[in-house]
């Protein structure tokens, strides 16, 4: 008697042989079916943390960029004259000035030919800024010198950014003429931190200003999560490639 199933039907153990042939095929359509829906995912999360970032770092940037208009400016550029009349006005001074000029107060006074020079170089962009400096170096006792170049940078140039670069010449000039005058002096002294922290205050500079304020807290509250946002991108990125290195390693490892 045979022992071939009935014709027709498949014997058992084909049924079983072509089940286990079939298995792997199933399961890698399956892996590739779970691969897929994580990719999506993560697609559909990389997208929305990309928004995310996208739309609170344009926030974040445009509220720092007005902070930084009016608390962290840059340094303008200064005539190259200014330069030339920092090393003049350097030089301490030995004799009596010759050369007249007018202050801002109508008053003629004479000064020397390195601060005549220095004058007539801030004439070149701010007149009213000039006629201060004149009234100013004109002063030959230690203590009224070093307070009219304190009051020069302090109150002598408007806050406006549009007076940055008269700014920044009547500081160089100031710095520049208490150096050429006793360090001993604590008005001098006086005189250069205070003129120091006035610049450093007005400008973007590596010394701290105590009194500059904070960014606003918008900055805070939009430029902390895109930060975050950005950081789980990165992270998102990450694991991706090393899924796909892991998918790679085992087909070459088959």
């Amino acid at each position: 008697m045979s022992s071939r199933a009935p014709s027709g039907e498949p014997a058992p153990d084909a049924e079983a042989g072509e089940d286990r042939a079939a298995a792997p095929a199933r399961e890698d359509r399956a892996a590739r079916a779970s691969v897929s829906a994580r990719s999506g995912v993560r697609a559909r999360a990389a997208l929305a943390l990309l928004a995310l970032a996208l739309s609170l770092g344009a926030v974040a940037g445009v509220a720092f960029q007005r902070y930084a208009a009016v608390h962290l400016r840059a340094l303008p550029k200064v005539p190259s004259c200014v330069r030339g009349a920092r090393v003049a006005l350097r030089r301490p001074v030995a004799v009596s000035g010759t050369e007249p000029r007018q202050t801002a107060s109508g008053e003629t006074v004479y000064l020397t030919l390195g601060e005549d020079r220095a004058v007539a170089c801030a004439l070149q962009f701010d007149e009213p800024l000039a006629r201060h400096l004149a009234a100013a170096l004109a002063e030959q006792e230690t203590a009224p010198r070093a307070a009219r170049l304190v009051e020069l940078v302090r109150d002598r140039v408007p806050a406006d950014p549009a007076h940055d670069r008269a700014a920044s010449a009547a500081y160089m000039m100031a710095s520049a003429t208490l150096r050429g005058m006793p360090q001993d002096a604590p008005e001098v002294r006086a005189a250069a931190e205070e003129i120091e922290l006035r610049h450093a205050c007005r400008f973007a500079l590596r010394r701290s200003c105590p009194t500059r304020p904070w960014p606003p807290l918008l900055v805070w509250l939009t430029g902390v999560p895109a930060a975050l946002s950005l950081l789980a991108l990165l992270g998102l990125g990450l694991a991706a490639s090393a899924a796909r290195y892991r998918r790679w390693a085992e087909r070459r490892g088959r």
